[in-house]
Formats: structure tokens, sequence, C-alpha cells
């Protein structure tokens, strides 16, 4: 299944939650594929599976996002959340590039955290992820430093850290990490489609969002990751294995069930002073 017919599934997904309620909870992922396949073909499974069980898909809070749902000011509520969490990420990614063992991946990770720490090395046309998160909650009348120097919600910052020990700590790198990267920019086009819709501001306001939904890293990159990985039968059975113990420690629901909470309480008793 190619890109553009997993985000037109995912959009009548959506719109199927606004017609019959909102999923709540995740389902687990199935057992892995009978027969032996291809490295490409399996990779297409796997992310198949994925795509029909994802957060992003799947979760309330990222269900409202995309249909327009939340407020401006739970947006602002949001960017001001989120914002530690992104440099965290793009750290992660810099301690799983330290833990490669061949030179290919860690070329692959390096390029992902200068894809999103930096431009864009191919075209320039956007700039480092958490500037765009920046610019686009100063659409939304905050200011710089409003957005910078927020301190999280305590849960949000113990997932913050939490991203980071298990990067430093595992020598293995995790298969999710792969798997996300490709469906990531099916999710943030829709998202940044519906703000533009709901919230209307300028088109390049949401470059956060067109930068992921370009797909600089993921669909290529992480692909060839992965594929190098399942040459064998044996290989395969692993990484889908691998895939579901990492489903099944879900701290990305968790981190959505925070975020929810905290925009529809009105943030109240969640802001403190800047650092």
């Amino acid at each position: 299944m190619n890109q553009e017919t997993r985000l037109e599934q995912a959009r009548k997904s959506y719109a199927r939650c606004a017609e019959h309620g909102q999923k709540s909870v995740t389902e687990p992922v199935p057992g892995p594929p009978a027969g032996t396949l291809s490295s490409e073909a399996f990779v297409d499974c796997l992310l198949e599976a994925a795509f029909q069980r994802s957060t992003k898909l799947r979760h309330p809070f990222a269900i409202r996002l995309a249909r327009g749902e939340w407020k401006k000011q739970q947006i602002q509520e949001w960017v001001r959340q989120e914002y530690q969490g992104i440099v965290y990420l793009i750290r992660r990614h810099a301690l799983l590039a330290a833990n490669c063992s061949d030179y290919e991946t860690l070329w692959g990770l390096l390029t992902r955290v200068k894809v999103e720490a930096d431009s864009d090395p191919v075209g320039g046309n956007f700039f480092a992820l958490p500037k765009l998160w920046s610019k686009f909650g100063i659409a939304l009348g905050l200011t710089r430093e409003e957005v910078t120097g927020f301190r999280p919600h305590p849960l949000l910052s113990v997932l913050n850290q939490s991203r980071l020990a298990e990067a430093r700590f595992s020598a293995t790198l995790p298969v999710r990490e792969f798997v996300d990267a490709m469906l990531d920019p099916l999710f943030h086009q829709i998202w940044g489609e519906a703000l533009e819709n709901s919230l209307h501001p300028p088109h390049d306001a949401l470059d956060f969002f067109w930068a992921i939904a370009s797909d600089r890293w993921g669909g290529e990159t992480g692909r060839s990751i992965l594929q190098a990985w399942a040459g064998t039968p044996e290989a395969q059975a692993e990484l889908w294995r691998r895939y579901q113990a990492e489903v099944e420690q879900d701290q990305e629901w968790l981190r959505f069930t925070i975020l929810q909470r905290i925009l529809e309480s009105g943030s109240e008793g969640t802001r403190a002073s800047p650092m």
C-alpha cells in the first residue's frame, strides 16, 4: 500500500470516529505473517500492522486534533507543554546513533538528527523542528520565551527523561523508531491541514507539520534500515517479536493521555515559571 492510499485510510478512520465514537484502547499487534517474504514485503506487512494500531490514529487526543476540535487556547497549551519533548526526542535520536555498530545505520540516524536539528540538507526549505514549533506558537499569539522557557507538566518531564534513559542504556535499536518514522508524515499532514482549517494561521506557521509531512527521512532511510535487518525468515520473526514487545510498553499512549487531560482541564495547575 502506498503512502497516498494510507493517507486516505487515515482520513476515513478519523471520520468514522466522529460518527461512531472515539476508540479508547490500543489493540495488540497480531502475529507475524506466514510464509517466506522478501525484506520489502515484510516491512510492508509490519508497516500496515503498525498503522492500523497506531496511537496517532486511535488515541482520542490525536482524533480530536485531526478533526480540528481543540480550541486555540488548548493548542497554545499543547505548544508550551510539547516543546521540551521535541528537544528531548532529538537528543534521543542522537543517543541511538551513538549506539549503532554498523556504519550505514549510524549514518542514517545522524542524517535524521541533522534533519531534525538543522535545515533540510537537500533543499533547505525548513529549519530545525524546535524552531518551527516555536514559530507555530508565535503565530498563535505566544512569545518565543513562553514556548522555549516553559517547564512542562511533571509527568511529561518524566516521560522525556525516560526517552533518554531508554536510548542511553539499550544496546538494541528499537524497531518502532523506524516504523513510526515512516508513518509520522501522513499523520502530520492531516493534523497540519486540520489546524489550518480550524485556527486559520498563516500557512507557513505550520511548517513544523509540513516539514515532517514532506518525509525527509523516514520513508527512505528508515525503510532501508529495516529491510537490511529483515534479510532472513529468522530475522523477520525476531523483528516482529521486538516490535510487539515495544508496542506493549506504549509510552506514546500515556503521553497523549496526559496531554489530553491537561488541555481538557484548561491547564489549571500545570503552568510553572520559565526555566
